[in-house]
């Protein structure tokens, strides 16, 4: 399920008739600045369970698309090394805002598919709810092509988005959220990287909002 403004939940299918939400920054920050983030909340315990075992604190993460910093707070309560960027300049502001003096997740106003390689790739990049915002078969490769340049070869992707599990729960993908099959998933990552582990729990835990199903992926590099 998925939430309207005032909190009304919509049930996954009919998110399909819904009008596609642009994907660039400045929707965004108009986004951030008239809506109640109802999605945003601390991951559920599978995440930290998939980090624990394949990317131990204190790994160097960058977490992508961090939205108001949720997430990046959540990881570094437990010890990792965080750097959180979003295209939006707005939610950045505010993830800046609710973060308490003195923690050590660093914020970048940064567009990850339109930037040069960083000079010192990451060891893990992070999406909680990201590659499902990208509604074309493009657009996911042009995402999933741009978080191999950041964590460079042998470098890990974890992967948190919207799961279809089956044909019938997949969405048009040329409108709304992106819930894609395994097969389409694959698609889109399957050029640059190796899939190491693949659970299915739900995205969050607020019952009727974010309590849907959601893919978790922990993908290596491919070295070529």
């Amino acid at each position: 399920m998925a939430e309207l403004p005032g909190g009304a939940a919509l049930p996954l299918r009919s998110l399909a008739a819904r009008p596609l939400r642009s994907l660039n920054a400045a929707e965004w920050d108009r986004t951030y600045d008239s809506a109640i983030a109802g999605w945003d909340e601390e991951p559920p315990p599978v995440l930290g369970e998939l980090l624990a075992e394949h990317a131990p604190p204190p790994a160097r993460i960058l977490d992508v698309g961090c939205g108001l910093g949720t997430t990046a707070r959540w990881l570094a309560g437990r010890s990792y090394t965080v750097t959180a960027c979003d295209f939006s300049a707005r939610a950045v502001q505010e993830a800046r805002r609710r973060t308490p003096a003195g923690s050590a997740v660093r914020y970048e106003v940064l567009d990850i598919t339109g930037h040069a390689p960083p000079p010192d790739p990451f060891p893990v990049v992070l999406d909680r709810g990201v590659l499902h915002t990208c509604p074309t078969r493009r657009e996911r490769r042009t995402f999933a092509a741009a978080m191999a340049r950041t964590c460079g070869p042998g470098g890990l992707w974890v992967h948190v988005g919207a799961a279809a599990l089956s044909e019938e729960d997949a969405l048009d993908q040329s409108c709304g959220p992106s819930w894609t099959t395994e097969e389409t998933f694959l698609d889109a990552v399957g050029t640059w990287f190796t899939v190491l582990d693949l659970k299915i729990a739900d995205f969050g835990r607020q019952k009727g909002v974010t309590d849907w199903p959601a893919r978790y992926a922990v993908l290596r590099r491919r070295e070529n």
